[in-house]
């Protein structure tokens, strides 16, 4: 699944079980220990469906 750390502006990530797109218009830039998505703490991850989120 990727995290909002892998995520880079203008890809398209699918869900291949119902085909939601969703297009990153804005990447994730908040790099502090305090943020959720920081490596070293657990990562956002995108999920649909129960299943991660492909780049198309």
């Amino acid at each position: 699944m990727p995290t909002c750390h892998d995520m880079k502006k203008d890809e398209i990530y699918v869900c291949n079980k119902c085909g939601l797109e969703l297009k990153v218009v804005h990447e994730c830039e908040d790099t502090s220990e305090d943020c959720g998505c920081h490596p070293s703490a657990d990562p956002c991850t995108f999920s649909c469906c129960g299943e991660g989120l492909q780049r198309k």
